[in-house]
């Protein structure tokens, strides 16, 4: 099929209502054109289940390399624009660099900091108990900050909230170019900051090892040759902002879900044994990243449409958590549907997010801690919540929360 025939419906995916609620759009686009080109971007929208799934298993025709189109278009020239390790790469080399971080996210190395994760979750819920506190700022940050700190050997630095937030905030924002200067320039500034404070603790573990990620990452090696300064700078700063943009939202989500659904809370609480299966619904049904970037080696054929070689690919995986071809009903919240794990929140193939099991035991503590201890969740319906909504990331950007 020609160029002309499949470019999107009208649709804002940027738009004050789709922010609100993409859904709508997402299923609009999955039954009249499931794979378009969104002119505003440049990209090509793939939008139902199987598809994403086949763009996300085929890295030689789908290749992460367009992932540097974002680090590009928030860059203001190329000299400031960090390395692009990992999440731009495909095999061998993506396996090369994967390898080097993938086993501090291993069960083994998460284990030893489960009872650190529950003492903190019930310390800080307590701040909830005597007036409305935001959610976000007051557990989901420090929590996950404390908890990725460790992992990697940054405490220090994920302790600095002002410095954090504004981070985040930028990468939060990241999105296809068009991007507006202004940006860029606040981009570059962050990333020059960070720099100095992992160069900083580079340093300090070269002269006093400890075991942590920093210290592994200082003397690990690719092809014979130790890392770069700038390549670990760059790692450090995909692990953490992962490690945030991946949890946060979907804590805030649990909350403000529970709050609305009394029965949802009085259903965990009779059978604590389904907080696993209600976190993994949770993760299809509101995931914290809605999309991710390929870019096309060669000339493909998706849905009967024809994408050119060298083409912005754009795989949607929010859409592909509500295709009712994979989740029957997929609407409606029900964490007893068969295979519930099957849902793409965290990619799918060799790109799939390596934090994926700590995301899901962070989210597991702080539900049984939380059903364990309150029985009713207060804090305003999700029509009066401001909500974060980029092309690629979703969350709650201010959740008021009261526990009793």
């Amino acid at each position: 099929m020609a160029d002309d025939d499949c470019t999107c419906p009208e649709i804002d995916l940027l738009s004050k209502e789709v922010k609100a609620d993409p859904y709508p759009t997402y299923a609009k686009l999955r039954e009249q054109a499931p794979v378009c080109r969104i002119s505003r971007f440049g990209a090509w929208a793939v939008t139902r289940y199987e598809d994403v799934k086949y763009v996300l298993d085929k890295p030689k025709t789908f290749s992460a390399a367009a992932a540097n189109e974002l680090y590009n278009s928030r860059s203001p020239d190329e000299e400031s624009a960090p390395p692009r390790l990992i999440a731009s790469q495909d095999p061998p080399e993506h396996d090369k660099y994967h390898a080097l971080v993938n086993k501090a996210f291993l069960d083994s190395a998460t284990a030893p900091l489960v009872p650190l994760m529950h003492e903190m979750v019930r310390s800080l819920l307590q701040n909830f108990e005597a007036e409305r506190a935001d959610f976000i700022k007051g557990f989901a940050y420090p929590y996950v900050g404390t908890i990725v700190g460790k992992i990697v050997g940054l405490e220090d630095a994920l302790q600095d909230t002002e410095e954090l937030h504004a981070w985040l905030a930028l990468e939060e924002r990241i999105s296809l170019p068009p991007v507006d200067e202004d940006y860029k320039l606040a981009f570059a500034a962050a990333v020059e900051r960070q720099n100095r404070y992992f160069t900083e603790i580079m340093t300090e573990r070269r002269k006093r090892p400890q075991k942590d990620l920093v210290t592994h990452l200082v003397n690990a090696e690719v092809d014979g040759r130790k890392l770069t300064d700038d390549e670990v700078c760059d790692l450090l700063r995909l692990i953490v902002s992962a490690g945030y943009v991946t949890t946060v939202p979907v804590l805030g989500n649990a909350v403000s879900l529970l709050s609305q659904r009394p029965d949802l809370i009085a259903a965990l609480r009779e059978s604590p044994q389904s907080i696993p299966a209600f976190g993994e619904e949770l993760l299809r049904f509101s995931p914290s990243v809605l999309a991710t970037v390929r870019g096309t080696t060669r000339a493909v054929e998706i849905a009967e449409i024809e994408i050119p070689a060298n083409e912005i690919v754009m795989p949607i995986l929010a859409s592909a958590n509500r295709d009712p071809r994979a989740f029957p009903d997929p609407d409606s919240f029900d964490f007893t549907r068969p295979r519930v794990g099957r849902h793409l929140a965290f990619g799918y193939g060799v790109h799939t997010c390596l934090g994926a099991a700590l995301a899901r035991l962070e989210l597991r503590v702080v539900l049984e801690e939380l059903l364990n201890a309150y029985t009713h969740i207060d804090c305003p319906s999700s029509e009066e919540l401001t909500r974060l909504h980029t092309l690629f990331v979703r969350g709650i950007s201010e959740l008021p929360v009261r526990l009793s």
